[in-house]
């Protein structure tokens, strides 16, 4: 009994000691409860402002996707509600800011993620295509300007004003693009103010910056804040902002919809349009020219006929003033020294006319080949051409005349150059006969001097006067000749002179010059307009007033024509230099042989004065005189006059006479020289006409077939191609 006591003794202690210990445990475990309850909750709290954090960027994402669908669809943005009825308000433009319109972007089949009146929305609705809530025709396909020879033209009126399409959005965010920044435009309040396409702002949990509108700073509906939304960026300040923004920029509009790309590809189609309206009108040129082409085959022929006939009329005109200018050059013994340089100008002229007569003889052959050719072109290029349009007959008669002309060339050409041939027998007979004449006066000059005697005391005279004679006839043709050079080469330096004069005037008032030349042109076109009598010489200066003008609108250009001209001045300066260095040596040479024929003529009418006759023997047998006569002396003063007017002419010592018989051989020597020219000329124009009759003949008697091959080739018309055009554009283009 007493160990029973004593054990429930102990386990007394034991279960006081037990409960005392229980407390202070159930104290700790309470302050720990506590501690991990206040924990949990700050992480509740946490967790809780996350997840509400991002439910808001949630619904402002998913709005922003129903905004980009909507416009995609409808192709503008919808306006702001503003009396939160979840509907677009649109009547009042000023109306940037409001509430996002959720009913208004559920009609159009897009989700915006929230009910009404829980996101605020800011929109760009500048005034006129700086609005992007407004769809109006905008943009249109561009097009070839043939005036600006560019493709940056917009189509015009003519193009449907009913096509409504993201693209006309795309040109009216092109424009908000680069329009200004300006007051009463949407934008973000950031640190340096920017526009936007359109922004969201969703307001928070609370009124942090305590206004008394959900909506903090910028966000808010003060009248301050109507065109404006918080930067995006923008963080919590001493928990006064709350809200969450998002910004739509211009440039990712663009890019979201994909502007850049989907009107390239509709200008791809445009550019393609132009292309079959540039070969329809090509079509329609080559149509044309067929047409023409047919038509004017037969023309030509008589065209050709007529050139043949000019050409052989320009033939013969040359070939006769050659002849009369070679004349007139042997005439004179070079006096007449223009006329010796055109001469072979003139004969080469009536020698080129038979190639002119053949080129075009030929020509006339080729026009069957040319029909044919023509008439397959018209098949190729208009399926309407008829047969007679293509291969129309050809009227021989045409032809027929061309080769009579031929004919009548050939026989013209053949009696001229007889006619030359006996110019030619007659000049040389006339030659051979003041050769015998010459050789008889010389002789009846030496035989008055001896006066039947065997020889005279002044018989060596004479052959140095005869050789001074000469060589007088040689330095005059020379002396004129460079004369004829200098003046020439003068004329040739003053034309650069002239022309450097006028680049460096052009060069030195380029202004002045463009002023000047322009008010010219101006005047010349007035008198042109009233068509006178001189219009063509006025044409002409027109023309060459207007490429001064062009010129003088080009420095570099002006700059290199008057360095050519510097040079081409230098050369005709040293052509002159050269000229007129000759003209010197002429000149000597001129007066060294009228001083020597001067000295020959006066020794020869002194020596005559008085003078001794000679038998065989050698023996003075009488004395002749002309001046100083003595009583038995023999007059011959008359006779040795004639004999000498007779063989030099009657200029006595001042110069020879180019007509006397000791110098008329050596001008007809050169009248004949130009004859043979001429039969030169003659006998081409021979050949040439022969060559004439002979294509004439044969085409005449072969005529040439118009073979047509081929059948019509129809490209796309440009209806179709603008058709197409028009339904891409319908379409909206290919994204």
């Amino acid at each position: 009994m007493n160990r029973l006591r004593a054990l429930h003794a102990v386990r007394g202690a034991r279960a006081g000691r037990a409960g005392g210990f229980g407390l202070v445990q159930v104290l700790l475990l309470i302050a720990v409860l506590g501690g991990l309850a206040t924990t949990g909750y700050l992480q509740w709290r946490e967790r809780a402002a996350m997840e509400s954090s991002r439910q808001e960027q949630q619904a402002v994402a998913q709005a922003d996707r129903a905004l980009v669908a909507y416009a995609t669809v409808m192709r503008r943005l919808p306006c702001p509600d503003v009396n939160r009825d979840g509907e677009e308000d649109c009547a009042a433009p000023a109306n940037q800011k409001g509430w996002l319109p959720s009913v208004t972007l559920r009609l159009a089949g897009v989700d915006p993620g929230v009910d009404v009146g829980q996101l605020r929305y800011l929109v760009q609705r500048g005034a006129g295509a700086n609005d992007l809530t407004t769809l109006t025709d905008e943009w249109r396909p561009l097009e070839y300007d043939d005036a600006g020879k560019t493709f940056f033209a917009m189509r015009g009126g003519a193009y449907p004003t009913d096509i409504l399409t993201l693209a006309d959005l795309c040109q009216r965010l092109e424009t908000a693009r680069t329009t200004p920044l300006a007051a009463g435009m949407a934008r973000v309040n950031a640190g340096t103010v920017r526009s936007v396409a359109y922004a969201l702002a969703h307001p928070g949990n609370t009124d942090a910056d305590g206004d008394g509108d959900l909506f903090d700073g910028a966000n808010s509906n003060a009248a301050a804040n109507v065109s404006l939304m918080e930067d995006p960026a923008r963080r919590s300040l001493l928990a006064r902002y709350d809200d969450f923004v998002l910004e739509r920029s211009v440039i990712s509009l663009q890019s979201a919809f994909h502007c850049n790309t989907l009107i390239d590809s509709i200008n791809t189609v445009a550019l393609g349009h132009d292309v079959v309206v540039q070969v329809a009108d090509m079509r329609s040129d080559n149509i044309d020219s067929a047409r023409r082409a047919v038509a004017f085959s037969t023309l030509a022929a008589v065209m050709t006929a007529l050139e043949i006939v000019l050409a052989v009329a320009e033939g013969i005109s040359d070939a006769v003033n050659g002849a009369a200018e070679w004349v007139t050059c042997a005439a004179s013994l070079g006096l007449a020294v223009n006329a010796c340089a055109a001469a072979p100008q003139h004969t080469a002229a009536s020698a080129l006319a038979g190639g002119v007569v053949y080129a075009n003889t030929a020509a006339v052959a080729l026009n069957a080949v040319a029909a044919g050719i023509a008439g397959t072109a018209l098949t190729l290029a208009d399926d309407a051409a008829t047969p007679a349009q293509v291969c129309p007959p050809r009227d021989m008669t045409l032809i027929n005349q061309t080769l009579a002309n031929a004919r009548t060339e050939l026989s013209n050409a053949t009696a001229a150059r007889a006619a030359v041939q006996v110019e030619i027998t007659n000049k040389t007979n006339e030659l051979n006969t003041a050769i015998a004449a010459r050789t008889a006066a010389v002789a009846t000059l030496r035989a008055v001097l001896r006066d039947g005697a065997a020889s005279s005391q002044i018989d060596g005279l004479v052959d140095p006067l005869l050789t001074a004679t000469a060589n007088w006839g040689a330095a005059s043709y020379g002396r004129e000749s460079v004369n004829a050079r200098v003046t020439r080469a003068r004329e040739e330096r003053d034309l650069w002179a002239a022309e450097v004069a006028k680049y460096d005037a052009m060069i030195a008032d380029r202004a002045g010059t463009i002023t000047r030349l322009t008010s010219e042109i101006a005047a010349l076109d007035a008198l042109i307009a009233t068509n006178p009598s001189d219009k063509a010489e006025l044409q002409d200066q027109r023309a060459g007033k207007d490429a001064e003008l062009k010129l003088a609108q080009d420095a570099a250009g002006l700059a290199r024509v008057r360095d050519k001209a510097v040079a081409s001045l230098a050369l005709a300066q040293g052509v002159l230099d050269t000229a007129l260095a000759d003209q010197s040596a002429a000149a000597t040479s001129y007066t060294n042989a009228q001083g020597a024929y001067a000295t020959a003529y006066t020794n020869l009418t002194a020596g005559a004065g008085r003078y001794a006759v000679y038998n065989s023997n050698g023996d003075v047998i009488r004395y002749l005189c002309t001046t100083g006569c003595t009583p038995g002396d023999t007059s011959v003063v008359g006779a040795f006059s004639a004999a000498l007017v007779d063989l030099f002419g009657g200029a006595g010592s001042s110069g020879p006479d180019v007509n006397a018989k000791y110098l008329k051989p050596v001008k007809l020597q050169k009248e004949l020289d130009a004859l043979n020219q001429k039969l030169t000329a003659a006998q081409q124009r021979v050949t040439e006409a022969q060559t004439q009759v002979n294509e004439l003949e044969s085409m005449v008697n072969n005529p040439s077939a118009c073979n047509v091959t081929g059948s019509a080739v129809i490209p796309m018309t440009p209806a179709q191609a603008e058709a197409i055009l028009i339904g891409v554009d319908r379409k909206g283009g290919t994204r």
